[in-house]
């Protein structure tokens, strides 16, 4: 078994692609209201009729090379981000920080110094 990505329901697919094209520097595949950012396995679709809930239970989490060139990227670029937790190194040895999306979505970059990325 093996993920494909994440789709997020939401009542404003629109708002929420922008929102993550700046995240993301990629440019989502649109059709209809349904937008797709193939590089990070995530889409966001209105199939109509959803009601975002303020809860969330899950966090998205993304590797970056260089996490506080991420972070002071995403501050200058959408200066009204909220992050939720600023950069430190957590009790289980990950380098991240925590922002949510416009739905109140929890999204972690993760510093992974790695080539591949």
């Amino acid at each position: 078994m093996q993920l494909s990505g994440v789709c997020i329901l939401t009542d404003d697919a629109p708002g929420l692609a922008a929102f993550y094209e700046l995240v993301f520097r990629e440019a989502p595949v649109a059709e209809g209201n349904h937008y797709g950012f193939n590089g990070a396995q995530l889409a966001v679709y209105d199939p109509g009729g959803v009601r975002v809930v303020p809860d969330k239970n899950m966090s998205l989490m993304y590797y970056v090379p260089d996490l506080m060139r991420e972070y002071e990227r995403l501050l200058r670029e959408l200066p009204q981000i909220n992050i939720t937790s600023p950069p430190e190194r957590r009790p289980w040895g990950a380098f991240s920080f925590w922002f949510t999306d416009p739905d109140g979505n929890t999204v972690s970059f993760i510093e992974k110094k790695d080539e591949t990325l």
